[in-house]
């Protein structure tokens, strides 16, 4: 997406080494290409023991920031704040909601959240030549090598083209840095300007001793060939490495071309697993430079992302995304705030993404039980009165307008099995945070209204209660 390759992604920052920082040694602010949502999140390590946080001198050294972050969007008209995390290589993390009082609360459906798919690893060094030709030699025919910018480029803002003089080969020597794995999936964007008699794409390595190994090379099939020619395709193959591969060289070779013909490449991927070879770098979204941005390695982590209907209305909230690896720490995201306008939600607990709008009647009054007992001793004035610790959680009466047969059984859908529902008004009502709401007997009433108009009335008695366990859901 054009948002994920923008000026501002190509900064330092990026890369978690940026100038915006003022946060205590180890803690970094990290503004992501994320339009919409919050923009920056900050890092601080989990905690970790004395004598695991020293080195022999003594001196305490603060862990690295490893990628991932977190970034919340309202989404008013759903009544939920979209929270989206990630964390490179975890295998479960936790998400906990910020209250503008401090208190923090577990998000429902995400204490515990597990991360199902792998953090992906790029292996090549200037994948997309956004910051220049570094590492990129040219090979068979010696091409002239040149870095084109513009609208054309199919990742970013630039592609690296390959012009030979005479007819016959363009081969690009591609930098990257794979370690050994049972196998390497290769993806790459290529645009060839005539049709050559064949495309190869090939790695050659070495040994530890630096003795050359058989090269391991793929031709691109005709047709892959053709859908390469005047335009950009995408192309993924998968070499197998000889045993005791160490260094590799990377090239792409395109042979029976032309004098002047024009071989274009972007968006280099190399993997050490089999994956379908999409394009990432350190600066999509989700993703991480190991090194300088744009010409180093880089990660992408799995995005998770989760609708929360239980956020407060109205007020400013962040949110936390805790990785409780002993490498892990916590990421928390600047303040948002979902506004209400004027709508009051309602949530059942196994539905925590989907809450519905209800039309409340009126301000449910609500009763404080106090839980006592009053004495008179024979002949006193005064009583002597016997009382439990504190009052009882509220109750009262909740009244809702359907204004259709289809609102009101969606209504007595979500009642149906008597978990509570959580209530969550505009910030006016003086509710606060919203209310856990376990109901009574349902009353439907119709009123003065005559049968053909659907409006109905349902009124329940209703005793607060603490939020249910997700256990219990």
């Amino acid at each position: 997406m054009s948002w994920a390759r923008g000026g501002y992604a190509r900064n330092p920052f990026a890369s978690g080494v940026g100038p915006e920082s003022g946060s205590l040694p180890g803690e970094q602010e990290l503004p992501p290409p994320i339009p919409g949502g919050t923009a920056k999140w900050t890092y601080a390590p989990n905690p970790m023991p004395a004598y695991a946080s020293r080195a022999w001198a003594g001196s305490v050294f603060p862990l690295p920031y490893p990628g991932g972050g977190i970034s919340i969007l309202p989404v008013p008209q759903d009544g939920v704040m979209r929270v989206t995390a990630w964390w490179p290589n975890a295998s479960v993390v936790q998400l906990i909601r910020q209250h503008p009082d401090g208190t923090l609360w577990p998000v429902r459906g995400g204490n515990p959240l597990g991360v199902s798919e792998p953090t992906r690893y790029n292996h090549a060094t200037n994948p997309s030549v956004e910051v220049g030709l570094h590492g990129y030699v040219p090979d068979a025919g010696n091409p002239v090598l040149a870095r084109v910018t513009g609208p054309a480029a199919p990742r970013g803002g630039a592609y690296l083209t390959a012009t030979i003089a005479e007819a016959g080969a363009a081969g690009v020597t591609v930098p990257t840095s794979v370690p050994y794995g049972p196998e390497v999936t290769i993806g790459l964007d290529l645009r060839i300007s005539h049709r050559p008699a064949s495309v190869t794409i090939q790695v050659t390595w070495t040994t530890a001793g630096g003795v050359a190994l058989p090269p391991a090379s793929a031709d691109l099939t005709a047709d892959q060939v053709n859908a390469s020619i005047g335009q950009f395709a995408r192309h993924v193959v998968t070499l197998t490495p000889p045993a005791g591969a160490v260094t590799p060289t990377m090239k792409v070779l395109a042979d029976g071309l032309p004098a002047g013909a024009v071989l274009g490449l972007d968006g280099i991927t190399v993997e050490t697993q089999r994956t379908a070879g999409a394009f990432f770098d350190g600066a999509v979204y989700g993703g991480t430079w190991v090194g300088s941005a744009g010409l180093s390695e880089s990660t992408v982590a799995p995005l998770l992302v989760l609708d929360d209907a239980e956020c407060p209305l109205d007020v400013p909230i962040r949110y936390r995304l805790v990785n409780p690896a002993p490498t892990g720490g916590t990421m928390t995201s600047q303040s948002a705030t979902l506004l209400s306008l004027g709508r009051t939600w309602l949530t059942h607990p196994s539905r925590p993404g989907k809450p519905v709008t209800v039309h409340v009647g009126s301000v449910p009054s609500r009763t404080r039980e106090a839980a006592r007992g009053i004495f008179y001793p024979v002949g006193a004035t005064h009583p002597i009165i016997v009382s439990s610790a504190q009052r009882r959680a509220a109750t009262g009466d909740l009244t809702i307008g359907a204004l259709s047969f289809r609102e009101r059984d969606h209504l007595l859908d979500l009642f149906a099995d008597l978990q509570p529902v959580y209530l969550r008004t505009p910030a006016e009502f003086g509710y606060g945070a919203g209310m856990w709401l376990a109901l009574g007997d349902l009353t439907e009433d119709a009123g003065n209204r005559r049968a053909y108009q659907q409006t109905r009335i349902l009124t329940a008695p209703f005793h607060e209660v603490e939020a249910p366990s997700e256990l219990a859901v």
